[in-house]
């Protein structure tokens, strides 16, 4: 069986280990990895997990401004 730890997903994703960790904290792990005792996750579904995760986006209650000089 194929499997990654959160931080191979960080690393595909571009993204922080610790957001990869909030992203895969709803799934069972499908066991640990010896060396390091990380969870291992299904890749499949460790990758719906992240396309079920809303994008952090921008905010738009700010208007930036750039000083006049």
């Amino acid at each position: 069986m194929n499997t990654v730890t959160a931080r191979e997903c960080a690393e595909q994703w571009g993204i922080s280990p610790a957001r990869a960790r909030r992203i895969l904290a709803p799934l069972a792990p499908v066991g640990r990895d010896l060396a390091t005792a990380a969870m291992l996750y299904d890749p499949e579904q460790a990758q719906a997990a992240r396309d079920a995760m809303p994008g952090q986006g921008a905010r738009t209650d700010r208007k930036l401004t750039v000083p006049e000089t």
